[in-house]
């Protein structure tokens, strides 16, 4: 019940960042367009995009990890046989997991301290930098998350059919 919940928020944080890229992509026309035809830019689309390429990849890495969409180098793994395979797989997972875990560390601390200052990005929209600091620990604990289970799954032979031949 509870990898089924992870599964649900992790397509739905996929889907969100899938409509971030799509408002990015139309935004960034209108704002070309405006600026072209009528000499009139929107000068807050700059900003927000900036944010969208931090917010799409900490959105989406939880589901690319899950749907095993990251990239592989398998020209040594490809000669072991699968339960070698699968206990390295295991391995490097909680490997890479040790790693989101301590970057979602470093990231709410730096999100703390940012919220405790009360710091601000002085631009056009004057957004709290916590709130965008936010997107670190929050997307890499749930990577992080997810690795655990990869590394579970590959420890009790449940890989996905690209792993195990």
């Amino acid at each position: 019940m509870l990898n089924r919940a992870l599964d649900r928020i992790e397509d739905g944080l996929a889907v969100v960042a899938a409509a971030l890229i799509a408002f990015s992509v139309l935004a960034v026309t209108i704002d070309v367009g405006s600026r072209y035809f009528m000499n009139r830019p929107l000068p807050w689309v700059f900003e927000v995009t900036e944010y969208i390429l931090l917010f799409v990849p900490c959105l989406g890495m939880a589901w690319l990890a899950r749907n095993d969409g990251h990239v592989v180098i398998d020209i040594v793994t490809g000669k072991l046989s699968a339960p070698v395979r699968a206990r390295l797989a295991a391995i490097v997972s909680l490997v890479v997991a040790a790693i989101c875990f301590f970057i979602a560390w470093w990231g709410w601390i730096a999100t703390r301290e940012s919220y405790a200052a009360r710091a601000v990005i002085e631009n056009i929209l004057q957004t709290p930098q916590f709130a965008i600091y936010a997107a670190i620990p929050f997307g890499f604990f749930l990577c992080g998350v997810e690795f655990v289970r990869k590394s579970w799954r590959a420890w009790h032979g449940v890989l996905p059919a690209a792993a195990t031949h």
